[in-house]
């Protein structure tokens, strides 16, 4: 009976590295299970709403921390929100951030901080239903509410006016809440607006944009053309209302925070909205 060929050194050396090549696709897709099972956790754990800032925050830097204050908000459902803000308590303009789908409050403090030292406005954070420090059952319909909640919140507290500040997924909440605050916001500063969102319990219309304020400043990315059209959407519903509203679009695809964080002019922008109302 004959004998199977030998197997030469070449084909000895193809076999070896493609076995090396399997098993190093291999740990690489496990890798990249395991970054992604990560962040998944990052952003799904939540902690009490009353949790000290240094602990739910524990990567932020020590001068981050020491210019932000922990506070609550309650939901007219009863709901507790966890809160921040930065700035003086006695400030008599105050800024109100919506942030995007997967952002907690610890992402926003450092800009927080900053903002308030540049523009004397004190600045009010709070985490989704079901994020960060607001454990619980997450309700994006609910959003909107939450909104007039920390609005009224402020309003009882004595404050003369407020800003609205919308990044991403935050921008469908703030014109969907839009129609039920009074008084109206004095300004509305729009970065990289999404204007429809949605969860398990429902959408959010902010694409609707049944109430625009004449005071919103729009900047947006153009590479995204989602992104675009919401921005279009907007500064159009601006100008209907017999506004005009103040726009920055920039050459690129970075969005959210990224846009802030990547491009200075975005910032700048940003601060200019928020000091219009002192």
């Amino acid at each position: 009976m004959p004998s199977d060929p030998p197997v030469s050194r070449q084909n000895l050396i193809i076999g070896r590295a493609l076995a090396i090549l399997m098993v190093a696709f291999a740990l690489g897709v496990v890798a990249i299970l395991a970054l992604r099972l990560t962040a998944w956790r990052g952003v799904s754990k939540t902690v009490p709403a009353d949790t000290g800032l240094a602990e739910q925050c524990a990567d932020l830097d020590a001068t981050t921390l020491a210019a932000a204050r922990r506070t609550t908000i309650a939901a007219a459902d009863g709901f507790t929100l966890g809160a921040a803000e930065t700035g003086s308590a006695t400030a008599k303009t105050v800024v109100i951030l919506r942030h995007g789908a997967s952002q907690t409050i610890c992402d926003w403090l450092p800009w927080a901080a900053q903002t308030s030292a540049d523009t004397g406005a004190r600045v009010l954070l709070f985490d989704r239903r079901g994020r960060g420090s607001s454990p619980g059952t997450p309700s994006l319909t609910k959003e909107p509410a939450d909104l007039v909640a920390a609005a009224t919140k402020e309003r009882s507290a004595g404050v003369s006016e407020v800003v609205l500040v919308a990044s991403s997924m935050g921008n469908s909440v703030v014109y969907a809440a839009l129609p039920d605050l009074s008084p109206q916001p004095c300004a509305v500063v729009s970065i990289s607006p999404v204007l429809l969102s949605g969860d398990s319990t429902g959408e959010v219309r902010g694409d609707a944009l049944k109430k625009v304020v004449p005071n919103t400043w729009v900047a947006w990315e153009t590479k995204n053309p989602p992104i675009v059209r919401d921005a279009n959407a907007v500064i159009d519903a601006v100008d209907a209302a017999g506004g005009e509203a103040q726009t920055l679009d920039v050459e690129t695809a970075d969005h959210s925070r990224q846009l802030l964080s990547k491009h200075p002019e975005v910032a700048t922008f940003v601060r200019e909205g928020i000091a219009s109302c002192h």
